[in-house]
């Protein structure tokens, strides 16, 4: 019998997440907060999703509510796919009727569950199993509430659970979900060192401000905005990440090389790369219009930042990621250094890499 499903957040990714589920035979429940209570409604009245593009269909789900007990009740696994700083408003109404029995999966997780582990008292509760995968299986984007564009499907998607101790539980009960591979990652910070969103958003946007604050006509993000001297300095940052990475023992790909195998594409650096990518490059101008998009608001404080303070913890380097947060935080107004996904939030009370170790394996 297949599990119950619920999927928190009805954004592009919970949308296309629910609609395809629904398409594959589950029984899903799809829930967002009630702050987006009409766009909910417009769903609900559709009766599902329709998917469009690499994916087809209309998956009918079971029911689209802002009612948190409603969508849970009954649910097996539980699918977090929303925006970092959403995570904790969703999980503040869902948090109550999660039960020591579900799974809870976040996609992408970007150190999420570690914080979760205090948001749902789950070292309390020994049955919740979280999770992490380190992105969406799809590149996607909401056409209108209820349909949405599956520009393409990625090859594989990284996972791991929280306690380690039981990835193999988590990855056996998911992998049937997915059009796309699961790959077992060791842990939770494997998966969201992975999110290569921080190495690819945060530079391009800092050093194309002038061109996002213009009055010009839009841009393609991952192709106009990516020329080579600025894919040079994401592949420094990118270096960076993978330094940090192997400080903590994490077998880390860079993401030249994440990208070719991921969507089937070629060229010797990161620049050859995008520029033969349709995926990323085929669809306009797509560029962020304002310094307050998510790739920074959300990628600087949620990626980069436990990064950072994941280098500075062991003595790794890592100038060029600092310069980033330390610029976008003075462009926003934030200190990003203090109020982001610091280690504090995380539960690492001590940096030493045995204590990490153990925190990750058994998820108190």
């Amino acid at each position: 019998m297949k599990p119950v499903v619920t999927v928190l957040g009805a954004g592009n990714g919970g949308q296309a997440l629910a609609g395809h589920l629904a398409l594959k035979g589950y029984s899903v429940k799809l829930f967002d907060h009630p702050d987006f209570g009409e766009k909910v409604s417009v769903i609900e009245s559709r009766g599902g999703i329709e998917l469009r593009g690499n994916l087809k269909g209309f998956g009918k789900l079971e029911k689209t509510t802002t009612n948190a007990g409603e969508a849970l009740a009954g649910a097996n696994i539980v699918y977090v796919v929303a925006p970092s700083f959403a995570q904790k408003p969703i999980l503040d109404e869902a948090g109550p009727y999660i039960d020591e029995e579900m799974k809870v999966v976040f996609i992408p997780g970007n150190f999420g569950s570690l914080e979760a582990v205090s948001w749902l008292n789950a070292g309390k509760k020994e049955g919740i199993l979280l999770g992490e995968a380190n992105t969406l299986p799809y590149a996607c984007r909401q056409i209108e509430p209820g349909v949405v564009d599956i520009w393409g499907v990625k090859t594989r998607v990284l996972m791991a659970a929280l306690p380690s101790k039981r990835n193999e539980e988590l990855i056996q009960t998911v992998k049937d979900m997915f059009p796309t591979d699961i790959v077992k990652m060791s842990n939770v910070l494997e998966t969201s060192f992975s999110n290569l969103n921080m190495v690819l958003h945060c530079p391009t946007m800092i050093l194309n401000t002038g061109r996002i604050e213009s009055r010009e006509a839009g841009f393609r993000f991952y192709t106009d905005g990516m020329t080579p001297s600025v894919c040079k300095i994401s592949e420094i940052a990118d270096e960076e990440r993978i330094s940090i990475g192997r400080a903590l023992g994490l077998n880390l790909q860079p993401q030249t090389q994440w990208l070719k195998e991921t969507y089937g594409l070629e060229g010797e650096n990161l620049f050859e790369v995008l520029q033969g990518s349709d995926v990323y490059g085929g669809h306009g101008a797509d560029a962020p219009k304002t310094m307050t998009h998510r790739y920074l608001t959300e990628d600087v404080p949620y990626l980069l930042l436990p990064v950072a303070s994941f280098g500075r913890a062991l003595g790794v380097p890592c100038p060029v990621i600092e310069s980033i947060i330390l610029l976008a935080g003075k462009i926003n107004g934030k200190d990003y250094f203090s109020e982001g996904r610091t280690l504090e939030r995380m539960g690492f009370r001590s940096t030493g890499i045995e204590s990490i170790r153990e925190k990750l394996l058994e998820g108190t």
